[in-house]
């Protein structure tokens, strides 16, 4: 774990903990142990880098999908960005995305189709803050457009080693197999799409993904090798909705994916899934509406929020998957770092 072919090495995460206590994933649920102590929503700023640059490396890994933003050298261009309350820290850039299927988290004993995971650094603290995103695909769905930008960027390095590894073997790969059903005409059409509305950055906050500022927390691991325990969890308490199609898609991408190198399919999957088994259950705590409503709220109708209550950047409120009130102990517990 020493060594660059550790992703966390950078960080400093070399020791392997996968054996130690306090290790995600966990179920959390309705009944909380810990009070939440953020004071406000987690401000966010999309950053300057475009879906297509280098600037947001792609990579299909054997378990996971994942984006790695450019490190900062300079005042421009930006990583995105997030202002977490509670923690004492100002701005801090995002490090990586993670997609995982099926959801690593459960609520409530429910395992969701997906998980998209956003990492950043705490310098100070030497600690990992990982936001969750759960994805939920229902036949009803629409495609979730902002989505599907970045579900593309994966789908062309598929196609890319797909159609090489087509070449040299001098055959013809089923083509349900090398573009996932429809994906050719969805990027046909997304790629029209993102022509016509000239867009130039893609913001990890948008509000396809984030319809919420309210989340579980607790103080848990990351769920890979090192498995270092210092990692503070927020798991976002609505799903992002997706199209069955999407779903179908980000499965092909990354259960059929052949190395660039030997051709070979790198996934670990098994029983269409990679997740990591839950551990035994932390003490974890539930931000919801008593403990603050969304600063736009806020600014108009004052700390305790509108009658009629408002989601981020005042779009409509969604429900949580399920009603938290609050923990069940008057005896706060501070957060252990």
């Amino acid at each position: 774990l020493n060594s660059t072919d550790n992703y966390w090495h950078e960080f400093g995460f070399v020791e392997n903990r996968c054996n130690a206590q306090d290790q995600s994933p966990i179920d959390v649920c309705t009944k909380p142990t810990r009070d939440c102590k953020e004071h406000h929503e987690f401000r966010t700023r999309r950053g300057d880098y475009n879906v297509d640059s280098e600037l947001m490396e792609k990579q299909i890994l054997h378990n996971k999908l994942r984006v790695v933003m450019a490190r900062r050298i300079g005042e421009e261009p930006d990583p995105p960005q997030v202002d977490f309350a509670g923690i004492g820290s100002k701005k801090l850039d995002m490090l990586n995305i993670d997609i995982k299927l099926k959801s690593e988290h459960t609520i409530c004993g429910r395992r969701f189709d997906g998980e998209m995971q956003y990492y950043f650094f705490h310098p100070v603290r030497q600690a990992l803050i990982a936001i969750a995103w759960l994805f939920e695909a229902q036949p009803e769905n629409p495609e979730n457009e902002h989505l599907q930008l970045l579900i593309e960027e994966f789908q062309n390095l598929y196609d890319e080693t797909s159609k090489r590894c087509s070449e040299n073997e001098n055959t013809n790969l089923d083509s349900s197999t090398i573009e996932g059903g429809d994906s050719a005409k969805r990027r046909l059409r997304n790629g029209s799409r993102r022509e016509q509305t000239k867009l130039k950055y893609w913001d990890p906050f948008h509000s396809d993904i984030q319809k919420t500022i309210h989340f579980w927390g607790y103080t848990g691991s990351l769920t890979e090798p090192p498995c270092t325990d210092a990692v503070l969890w927020r798991i976002m308490d609505v799903p992002v909705q997706i199209s069955t199609g999407q779903l179908n898609q980000l499965q092909n991408i990354l259960f059929n994916y052949r190395s660039s190198e030997t051709c070979a399919f790198t996934s670990s999957h098994f029983n269409d899934s990679v997740a990591r088994p839950l551990a035994n259950e932390l003490r974890y705590y539930k931000c919801t509406r008593t403990d603050y409503v969304s600063d736009d709220e806020r600014e108009i109708c004052g700390d305790s929020g509108c009658d009629a209550p408002f989601g981020k950047d005042l779009q409509p409120y969604v429900e949580s998957i399920v009603y938290v009130s609050g923990p069940p102990t008057l005896s706060p517990t501070m957060m252990p770092f």
